[in-house]
């Protein structure tokens, strides 16, 4: 594999400064510290999201925080997101999700990261992080293990996500304050499956570093369902002055993970989808009174090597091979907030160049069979401004507006509005937005569809919200919104290729509640309603009620408890020739952490901690023919420094 002559080494000795940062933090830590045999009491963190709001600029956010992750035990990305309201997900192994079809994925109202070409982007640090050919994101690239928050942009914002319908960011840990940390975890649970990580971070003086590797394995529910994930993560950080911040990021992921096949069907013999992938960019985050923003530059190199029983997936008469992918993706990112007192101007500029190789190779003879390459460029300038006004009273009227206009080096330009305005006191806020997301075809659609791509126009989405978001001081927090869709120009596969046949329209509402009755308990519940004008709509249940709760029982223990309620749903069926909508039966899901702190039996810092996902055994699928495996367990220690 072409990453591997510099990966491994990179890897390996990434790993070896990891555990010496790890030492030097626990030796510093014990020199400065005696042991400490009390347990400080702190409030207790929101379960599920950290905060849910829309921005006056009309952005409608929700962040899961790194309280949250822990507490929800998240694994992967969609773990870690399927509680959100408004949010739906795809999985059906405890590690790895199968990138050759659907395997593992992330919805946004129906919006997904599946398909050939998602509409939604998902982003490290502000890094697109997506295969360059087949244009879509896969959640085994994107680790969540350093994360120290993930923020869901639910509707279209084209003033902070170009080419997207939607976006999931994954912003990962840095030291902000003099002093180092360090942090050390593995749990064990069902199937014979491991998770661990270790990290360390620290600031000195102007420097910052932070740097983390993670191992992950699972034998699968099922025979043939094994994978095995490795990442790491380096961060080196310099401030330039007090408001300005330079950084370089690595990300690094080297996975493997096999298909069990539908059930009930014969297990495959081949059937595995290994990725690797090296991700640098360098970051300037400017935070001053007058000027606000940032600039980045990103480079990924990634290559995916699919063994199959069958090159075409469906035909049993198509010979096993392999599908391979070589991908390389680079661009420039840049957005600015200029303040002048009431007045906001915002400028932003994306430009980026996505393209490679995917080729199939015969096994029986080694001969290629198919293949194609490629490379799309876009640039996509933003300017925008927002201007609040004093009504009197403590009241504040903010009226935004913006555009983003595409210039695509294969397909006609497009323009993507947006408008808000947003009256505000105190706690309450009323708000109302339009916004539109462009999504264009990516290099895959010259392959698959030679004859109708360039007939092909870019996809879009506009969307409309109103609502509230209302803070009752410190003990509850809400934020509902009603919502409409249209989608056009959503492209459709045929036996003839690509078309842009597809339309969509959809209402609906969202509605998150945060309780906190006491330091020792913390609440929240939420749930999505939606009625698309036309049925069925993949990945866009009806309902979903989510729940969960934070309780210290005593000084040291603690519980959480979640559950989500989802409605019947339609998806499509994996790995055949033409995939058909297929309904999915409703399903409850509970989960459970019961977690002792360290610090009652030792002087280290951390918590034991037991975590069941599936309580109640339900039997449930995501995918036609592709169970959850029932009820999962965990057992594992984290140690913090």
């Amino acid at each position: 594999m072409k990453l591997q002559k510099f990966k491994k080494p990179l890897l390996a000795a990434l790993g070896a400064g990891l555990l010496s940062a790890t030492a030097q933090t626990t030796t510093n830590t014990a020199t400065a510290r005696a042991p400490e045999t009390k347990v400080e009491i702190e409030v207790v963190a929101s379960p599920v999201t950290q905060l849910e709001q829309t921005a006056p600029d009309g952005a409608n956010r929700a962040v899961v925080g790194r309280d949250q992750l822990e507490r929800l035990s998240a694994t992967d990305l969609p773990t870690a997101l399927r509680h959100v309201p408004g949010v739906s997900i795809s999985r059906y192994s405890p590690v790895g999700a199968y990138g050759g079809a659907q395997g593992g994925s992330v919805y946004l109202r129906g919006a997904g990261t599946a398909r050939p070409g998602g509409e939604v982007r998902i982003y490290s640090d502000g890094v697109p992080r997506e295969s360059g050919v087949w244009s879509h994101p896969l959640m085994d690239i994107v680790s969540i293990d350093f994360a120290e928050r993930i923020t869901v942009a639910k509707n279209p914002q084209p003033q902070h996500y170009a080419g997207t319908f939607g976006a999931v960011d994954v912003e990962t840990r840095r030291r902000l304050s003099e002093g180092h940390e360090g942090e050390l975890s593995a749990a064990y649970g069902r199937f014979n499956t491991l998770i661990s990580s270790a990290s360390a971070g620290g600031k000195i003086d102007l420097f910052d570093y932070y740097a983390g590797a993670a191992y992950k394995y699972s034998e699968g529910a099922r025979a043939h369902g094994e994978a095995e994930l490795r990442s790491a993560f380096a961060r080196a950080g310099w401030d330039l002055s007090p408001d300005d911040h330079l950084s370089y990021l690595f990300h690094a992921t080297d996975n493997w993970v096999r298909d069990p096949g539908p059930k009930g069907g014969p297990v495959p013999q081949r059937d595995q989808f290994d990725t690797e992938t090296a991700t640098h960019a360098v970051r300037l985050d400017t935070h001053r009174d007058r000027v606000q923003g940032y600039t980045l530059l990103y480079y990924e190199d990634g290559e995916i090597r699919w063994h199959k029983d069958h090159l075409t997936d469906g035909v049993l008469a198509s010979p096993p091979g392999y599908s391979n992918t070589d991908w390389d993706n680079y661009g420039f990112r840049s957005s600015y907030d200029i303040l002048l007192d009431r007045l906001t101007l915002t400028g932003a500029l994306d430009t980026w160049s996505e393209g490679g190789e995917t080729w199939n190779i015969r096994e029986r003879d080694n001969q290629r069979v198919w293949g194609y390459n490629g490379r799309f460029f876009t640039t996509a300038p933003y300017l925008g401004a927002r201007y609040a006004f004093d009504l009197g009273r403590d009241w504040t009227l903010t009226p935004s507006a913006g555009a983003r206009h595409y210039v695509s080096s294969e397909f006609d330009n497009e323009t993507a509005p947006c408008a808000a305005l947003t009256l505000a006191r105190d706690d309450l806020s009323l708000f109302v937005s339009h916004a539109r997301g462009v999504h264009y075809p990516g290099v895959y659609i010259r392959g698959v569809s030679p004859s109708t791509w360039r007939t092909l126009e870019a996809e879009t989405l506009d969307t409309t919200e109103a609502g509230v978001q209302v803070e009752m001081g410190e003990r509850a927090a809400l934020h509902a919104t009603l919502f409409h869709t249209e989608v056009e120009n959503r492209m459709d596969a045929t036996s003839a290729g690509y078309f842009n046949t597809g339309e969509m329209k959809a209402q609906g509402a969202e509605v998150s509640l945060h309780l906190y009755p006491s330091k020792d308990l913390t609440l929240f519940t939420g749930g999505t309603y939606t009625d698309p004008e036309s049925h069925p709509v993949s990945r866009m249940p009806e309902a979903t009620f989510t729940a969960g709760g934070s309780y210290r029982i005593t000084r040291a223990v603690r519980c959480d408890l979640d559950a989500e309620y989802v409605t019947s749903q339609y998806a499509y069926g994996m790995r055949t020739v033409n995939p058909a909508l297929e309904k999915l039966d409703d399903y409850l899901a509970v989960n459970t952490r019961l977690s002792l702190d360290l610090r009652t039996l030792c002087a280290l810092h951390g918590e034991l901690y037991v975590a069941v996902e599936n309580l109640t055994n339900r039997h449930y699928e995501y995918f036609p023919g592709y169970p959850m495996p029932g009820i999962m367990w965990y057992t594992g220690m984290k140690v913090t420094f």
